[in-house]
């Protein structure tokens, strides 16, 4: 078989077996800024900040 052929094949088998990162656990948003603050320190990971104005 060419390696042509296999790509495609191979390329198709990942996307069936990969899950994105964090579909099992879910995402916990915190909606408190000190909370997030301390928790984002603590794991060495980023804040994600949405600032929004309804009128």
């Amino acid at each position: 078989m060419r390696m042509a052929n296999i790509l495609p094949a191979v390329a198709a088998a990942m996307l069936l077996v990969a899950s994105p990162a964090g579909a099992q656990e879910g995402i916990s948003w915190l909606d408190n800024y000190q909370e997030a603050l301390k928790e984002a320190k603590k794991t060495g990971k980023p804040i994600f900040l949405e600032f929004r104005c309804e009128a």
